[in-house]
């Protein structure tokens, strides 16, 4: 009996001893969790001048990028100025105008991005020591409406090719010069107005892209050869400035138009000059239904966007958005045409717009030619309109 309570007397006196010792690791485990937890918080604005400082307060520098309204919804995207913070830049956007006023000052920012290789070439030339860096390219279309194609297809203006339609630049130029009306086109009794067969445009003062146009119906007319010679241009838009001047008055950029398109309806805007780029955009985001269609004008003119870096941080800038994937992957969304065509492809996919491929192109003409063009437009809209 006695040797029963020595015993039962041991096993309490060891239960109570594991009982310490457990109570004590776990005293120390959660002091141990505590100090860790408080050594890895940042260190507060009076850390010593030794400790690194956090990643948030690592300087950010602003970059001055000078471009056009199109790209501007691209470069404020939330997920792209995130991949720039984490890189130290942050952007300050300007907008574009004509080529000749933007290269006057082209001096004053960090990074110049315009569309179309001859004008980054421009920039270059009078950026010395800039590296230009291709980003995406774009091609120009007609933004119209579907209850228009079988008309348009009628007059063998339109051919349908699967999901999206050619126009014919060819045989539209001649109806648009001939001040041919809507309601003089055979079989129209959808839009049967007396309104004049053109193409809605910028205002060529104000945008390359106007003149672009023109120089592409130039192309045509000069035998889908590129005008050389500046008489010849000088001539060749003389003879198309009807198809600007016709217009009436005219928005200072692409998004004009466009934003009528969308808003107005039919009525206001049946044919708007656009980028591909902003159809994709408006599409995603909803903006665009069944009623609204694209069409690839032929031949057509691709623009390629290429940034000129001039400072460090211009010349960083360039880095990433031609470089990182991801900034590409975020740039195929706003429907620009990545230089890898896979990621494109997938982003139009994803709202089952139908990009063809682009065989049919005309040539832009040299900066010094398309100046001249954009000359002549301009002498014959002031001077109608001081008449």
């Amino acid at each position: 009996m006695r040797k029963t309570q020595t015993h039962s007397g041991t096993l309490d006196f060891m239960n109570k001893q594991i009982r310490y010792v457990l109570l004590g690791a776990l005293v120390l485990a959660i002091g141990g969790g505590i100090w860790k937890s408080m050594s890895s918080v940042p260190a507060a604005d009076g850390a010593a001048a030794g400790d690194p400082a956090p990643a948030s307060a690592a300087k950010v520098a602003t970059v001055k990028v000078l471009t056009g309204s199109a790209k501007f919804a691209f470069l404020k995207d939330e997920q792209l100025t995130a991949i720039l913070a984490a890189e130290g830049l942050k952007l300050e956007l300007e907008k574009s105008g004509s080529t000749s006023a933007d290269v006057a000052r082209a001096g004053t920012f960090d990074a110049v991005w315009p569309a179309g290789a001859n004008t980054a070439s421009d920039f270059s030339a009078v950026l010395p020591g800039s590296s230009a860096y291709p980003v995406f390219s774009t091609p120009l279309a007609v933004a119209s409406w579907k209850k228009l194609v079988p008309v348009l297809s009628a007059n063998g203006l339109v051919k349908v090719v699967g999901k999206h339609g050619d126009l014919n630049l060819e045989k539209a130029l001649p109806l648009m010069v001939s001040a041919k009306r809507w309601n003089q086109l055979s079989g129209n009794d959808v839009f049967s107005v007396n309104r004049g067969f053109l193409v809605n445009t910028p205002d060529v003062r104000k945008s390359n892209t106007g003149a672009l146009f023109i120089a592409t119906l130039a192309y045509i007319r000069n035998g889908n050869e590129v005008p050389t010679d500046l008489a010849k241009a000088g001539a060749l838009a003389d003879e198309l400035s009807p198809l600007i001047s016709r217009q009436g008055f005219q928005e200072s950029t692409l998004s004009g138009p466009f934003e009528d398109y969308i808003g107005q309806g039919m009525g206001k805007a049946p044919l708007v000059l656009v980028y591909e780029s902003q159809f994709v955009e408006a599409k995603r985001q909803g903006k665009l239904n069944d009623a609204h269609t694209l069409l690839y004008p032929q031949p057509g003119l691709v623009l390629k966007h290429i940034l000129v870096g001039r400072s460090a941080n211009g010349k960083k800038l360039g880095e990433i958005l031609s470089n990182n994937r991801e900034a590409q992957v975020i740039a195929a969304q706003y429907g620009f045409r990545t230089t890898d065509p896979a990621i494109f492809e997938a982003a139009a996919k994803e709202i089952e717009l139908d990009a063809p491929e682009l065989l049919n192109l005309a040539d832009a003409p040299s900066t010094p030619v398309l100046d001249a063009m954009n000359q002549v437009l301009v002498n014959k809209l002031e001077g109608k309109a001081l008449q």
